[in-house]
């Protein structure tokens, strides 16, 4: 997957996010940081990217234990939850999130939010969400 409108918006990008979108829960957030980048600042690559750069990161995310890799514009690397921060900044809905990591403690519990979704994503995926029965 990768995820621009058109080759200019491609050449534009500034930060690349290689993820693991085999999965239900990363699509998912890849398409809501998709449609939240409005400066088209993000290229985001999934795991059937053909072209030699995307199947590089791919290659490089698999070798680590997270879904999300985000590279920046001067090759920066960043996994997993250190990315989410990075994410978020350059978001314009994510920028209050942004500054919630400057309180102390916010790191560590992304950290074991971020483990647990990434433990459990393939059976999240699956979960059927039903409506609630009305009270009477």
């Amino acid at each position: 997957m990768v995820i621009t409108t058109d080759n200019q918006n491609a050449c534009r990008s500034t930060w690349i996010i290689a993820c693991d979108d085999s999965c239900a829960v990363v699509r998912f957030l890849a398409r809501l940081v998709c449609n939240a980048d409005t400066k088209k600042i993000f290229r985001i690559i999934g795991k059937d990217d053909s072209s030699d750069l995307g199947r590089s990161y791919i290659a490089e995310l698999n070798t680590t234990q997270w879904s999300l890799l985000l590279i920046d514009a001067d090759g920066e690397r960043y996994q997993g939850p250190e990315a989410i921060p990075f994410i978020l900044k350059n978001l314009p809905s994510g920028r209050l999130a942004a500054v919630a990591y400057t309180l102390p403690g916010t790191m560590w519990l992304t950290r074991q939010l971020y483990m647990q979704v990434s433990r459990n994503r393939r059976k999240i995926a699956t979960l059927k969400i039903t409506k609630p029965e009305p009270i009477s």
